[in-house]
C-alpha cells in the first residue's frame, strides 16, 4: 500500500543529517518577519539525538501518531513538547516527562520532491511517566478536504531566528495565505525558516491540518513557500488513516 515509501538515496541522506542542512530547506521570510513566540503543546521539536543542536517540527494527530516532513528523517530519534526559549541561541529542553522516543520501526515517510515530501511517525510512551504524547499533549484533527487558495493557514514550528537569541530554534507561529494549489503541492506566504520543516499546515477557519511545510521560496519582495497537500496525496492519506486505525487498538 505504501509503495517507495523509504526510497531516500545515500547522496541525500548525506546532505541532511546535520541541522544545517535542514535549514536550507525551508529557510525563507516572505517580507517581514512577522513570527511571535508560541506556546502550542501539540507541537514539538523532532531530534536526531538529545545532543542534536536543531531539528525538525513535528505535530501530533492522535494518541501515538505525529506527521512531520520526510526529508527529516535524520531527525526521527525524540520529539520534544513543551520547549523553553534558547539561550543565547542555543537549543533548551523540557522536563524529562516532555520527551518522547520516536518508533522508527513503524514510521513511514516519502521524500521525492514538493508535493510528495512527509512523514507519519509513530511516538512510543514515555520513558518515565508512561504516558502517550497525544494523551498529554493533545493533537489536531487532520481534514482530507482540499483547501482552498486564500485560505488563512498558521504555521508553527522550530525555525532559526538569527535576529533574537531567545527565539532561535524556539517555538513561533505566523499565519498568512494560501496562494496556489497545484496538485499535491501547496504554496503559501506565512513565515518559516529552517527547523520548520514538517510543520503542520493548520487551515485557521476550523483548526484542522491540511498540508505539512517542506520548502521554501519565499523573499523579501515576494514569492511562497511550500507544502504537501494531505488531501491530495493518496499515500500520504493512506499512511495517516492507517496509523490512527493501528493506535485505536491500543488500550
Amino acid at each position: 500500500m505504501f509503495k517507495n515509501l523509504r526510497k531516500v538515496s545515500v547522496a541525500v541522506l548525506a546532505l541532511i543529517l546535520t541541522s544545517a542542512s535542514y535549514a536550507s530547506f525551508e529557510k525563507s521570510i516572505c517580507g517581514e518577519d512577522d513570527r511571535v513566540p508560541s506556546d502550542m503543546p501539540k507541537i514539538g521539536r523532532l531530534l536526531g539525538s538529545m545532543s542534536d543542536t536543531g531539528g525538525c517540527t513535528v505535530t501530533m494527530i492522535g494518541k501515538t501518531c505525529a506527521i512531520s516532513a520526510g526529508h527529516c528523517s535524520g531527525t526521527f530519534g525524540y520529539a520534544e513538547f513543551n520547549t523553553p526559549p534558547s539561550i543565547d541561541g542555543n537549543i533548551q529542553h523540557p522536563a524529562d516527562e516532555d520527551i518522547y522516543p520516536v518508533d522508527r520501526a513503524k514510521t513511514v515517510y516519502e521524500y521525492s520532491g514538493i508535493g510528495n515530501d512527509w512523514a507519519v511517525l509513530r511516538i512510543l510512551p514515555n520513558q518515565i511517566t508512561g504516558k502517550y504524547a497525544g494523551d498529554v499533549q493533545g493533537s489536531y484533527e487532520v481534514s482530507f478536504q482540499k483547501p482552498d487558495s486564500g485560505d488563512i493557514i498558521r504555521i508553527t514550528g522550530y525555525g532559526l531566528d538569527r535576529s533574537d537569541p531567545e527565539r532561535n530554534l524556539a517555538q513561533q507561529t505566523h499565519t498568512g495565505e494560501i496562494t496556489r494549489i497545484r496538485g499535491s503541492a501547496l504554496y503559501h506566504v506565512a513565515d518559516t525558516m529552517g527547523g520548520n520543516s514538517g510543520s503542520s499546515i493548520i487551515r485557521e477557519s476550523d483548526g484542522r491540518i491540511v498540508g505539512i511545510h517542506t520548502n521554501g521560496g519565499c523573499y523579501s519582495r515576494g514569492g511562497s513557500n511550500s507544502a504537501t497537500v494531505i488531501s491530495e496525496n493518496e499515500e500520504l492519506r493512506e499512511a495517516i488513516e492507517a496509523c490512527l486505525i493501528e493506535e485505536n487498538q491500543i488500550q
